[in-house]
């Protein structure tokens, strides 16, 4: 049985030639949701985006069967930082990704929460739940995702109980959640590959955030070991996961409708690789 007909499947996929075109690429993997990013991430500065190419790119979202869309944010939000200048431009920046999610009718925003750098974790996790309550308005559609961090250097967001901190302060609750990724995960010391490692990650969540708030996964294997703290993206089954590293994951029906977006280091080179990878485990 095919992974995409049993999960909602996705990857990373490119903007080019045209944005409204994804929705038929995504369709040529039989993914059923996929991630973009909505401007160039290592920018600051995004050109507006165009009114057809974004009725364009609802169409043939529609057309596709697309159940969901994810927008990866841009690299350069830093939100748990304490430098007021940057992070008047971390403000700004988040806007306008809200904005252009919203204006392209996508569901799930996801950013990483960044680092706390010269401060402390509890002054970077109250840092990031203040930048959420200076961006995210009662109004919007689009979901913004917290993503799980590695725990390299200073980073924020390694554990869901840190995770849970941040969630706490936002006065919009609804409009949060978080996205899990499996690399992120692993290197932050979650053994998702065992069934033991695995339950004491679940019973994590559903003891700070609660499943109902894991909107997305990002589904990567490793190219670094168990609690490295190193995020190195490896196609899956080709890191120190493995493949039967996954089956937890996938065999846990509370996420087989929940988008699994796939960021392995091929991107749409190595994607049909990997879904066949993953198909091993329903043999």
């Amino acid at each position: 049985m095919k992974v995409t007909e049993t999960h909602n499947m996705g990857g990373h996929l490119s903007t080019s030639p045209s944005l409204d075109r994804t929705p038929e690429n995504a369709r040529g993997f039989d993914f059923r949701s996929f991630q973009i990013f909505s401007k160039n991430q290592m920018q600051w500065n995004a050109k507006p985006l165009d009114e057809k190419v974004s009725s364009s790119f609802r169409i043939n979202r529609k057309e596709k069967g697309i159940e969901s869309v994810m927008i990866h944010s841009s690299y350069l939000l830093n939100t748990a930082s304490s430098d007021e200048e940057l992070r008047k431009k971390v403000k700004d920046a988040f806007i306008i990704e809200i904005e252009r999610a919203d204006f392209l009718g996508v569901d799930l925003l996801t950013f990483h929460p960044g680092s706390f750098k010269e401060a402390t974790l509890e002054t970077g996790i109250k840092n990031v739940g203040n930048m959420l309550n200076d961006v995210i308005k009662k109004e919007q559609n689009v979901t913004v995702l917290i993503e799980n961090s590695a725990g390299q250097g200073n980073s924020v967001g390694r554990t869901f109980h840190d995770i849970s901190l941040i969630l706490e302060q936002v006065n919009f609750k609804e409009k949060v959640g978080i996205c899990l990724d499996t690399c992120h995960a692993w290197a932050a010391g979650y053994d998702i590959a065992t069934e033991d490692g695995y339950g004491k990650m679940i019973q994590e969540i559903k003891d700070t955030v609660g499943l109902e708030k894991i909107k997305g996964f990002h589904l990567n294997d490793s190219k670094k070991g168990l609690g490295e703290k190193t995020d190195r993206h490896e196609q899956i089954g080709k890191g120190t996961i493995g493949v039967e590293g996954f089956r937890h994951l996938m065999e846990d029906r509370n996420f087989s409708r929940t988008p699994m977006i796939m960021e392995t280091p091929l991107g749409e080179a190595g994607y049909m690789q990997d879904l066949s990878n993953l198909e091993k485990l329903f043999e």
